[in-house]
């Protein structure tokens, strides 16, 4: 294991059925999420199937193809994804939108029998969808069941910070997003990282987050935004936060979708990102 690939977190769902739709893709993918760590030599993975329930998507994505309940959601937290990522080292499973209390409970009692599951995980963590008021009770009630397990939650640099004042108590590992691609943001990484951390302390983990896929700079909604993210951008932010967490600004880097790895449209990022990731480890002596 080199010293990227032991910090680098995948991002995605695990697959029933390949080819298939995937949330928030816009092309048929045959990448499950083990096959994109498998692929990248990662070990650490962000587990996303739990995320939505079937009634979630009918209510808020009836455009999405009916695939995506079928393949990615109905055996959400199964035996049978939890056997596909027996190799994970490390496991945070996601919690179901406005589901967040049950849903916790019901990862932290599977996390007793799959040892790999070592957190649970708060997408688009804010106020406005309910998760700060529930976060002080799901910390209590999962510690209650697994003492052990964590909870993580996803920062963006473009919200405001107080969204995430007085959450350090309670959370273990901030991931940070920039939601629109942009270079200035990474010639200023250091500093925002710097911001969040007078927030969580020194002694949390910050991951950053890329994005492959650009859905935020049309301002159009996520399911209509058909873009990947610029090459160049692209770039600059593999050899921004690749830099970042070796000199210890970072804790990690999340590599999301897994979906878009097969994805035609993004081969030559996620071939840039691969051979970038290849290339630092294997050219970095680690004493």
């Amino acid at each position: 294991m080199g010293f990227l690939k032991d910090r680098i977190w995948t991002w995605g769902y695990v697959l029933d059925k390949v080819p298939s739709a995937a949330p928030f893709t816009f092309e048929k993918t045959r990448c499950s999420l083990e096959t994109q760590t498998a692929y990248l030599g990662a070990e650490r993975t962000f587990y996303m199937n739990s995320m939505f329930s079937r009634e979630h998507i009918e209510k808020n994505f009836k455009e999405w193809d009916p695939e995506i309940i079928e393949n990615c959601t109905d055996n959400r937290l199964s035996d049978m994804h939890m056997d596909r990522l027996k190799n994970m080292k490390e496991i945070y499973c996601t919690l179901e939108h406005d589901n967040y209390l049950e849903s916790a409970i019901r990862i932290a009692t599977l996390s007793l029998k799959y040892k790999n599951i070592v957190g649970v995980h708060f997408d688009d963590f804010c106020a406005s969808r309910g998760a700060k008021k529930a976060l002080p009770e799901i910390h209590d009630r999962i510690k209650e069941i697994n003492p052990a397990l964590k909870i993580a939650i996803v920062t963006y640099s473009f919200w405001d910070q107080a969204e995430y004042k007085d959450t350090a108590e309670y959370v273990d590992q901030y991931s940070r997003w920039c939601w629109v691609p942009s270079e200035d943001y990474w010639r200023q990484h250091k500093d925002d990282i710097a911001r969040l951390r007078e927030i969580t302390g020194p002694d949390k983990k910050i991951v950053q987050g890329i994005y492959l896929h650009d859905f935020g700079s049309s301002g159009l909604p996520v399911t209509q935004c058909l873009s990947k993210v610029p090459m160049e951008i692209f770039r600059y932010s593999v050899e921004t936060i690749c830099e970042n967490t070796w000199n210890g600004t970072l804790d990690g880097i999340i590599l999301p979708q897994a979906a878009y790895f097969s994805c035609l449209s993004h081969k030559p990022l996620v071939s840039f990102l691969k051979e970038y990731v290849d290339w630092f480890d294997g050219t970095t002596t680690v004493l």
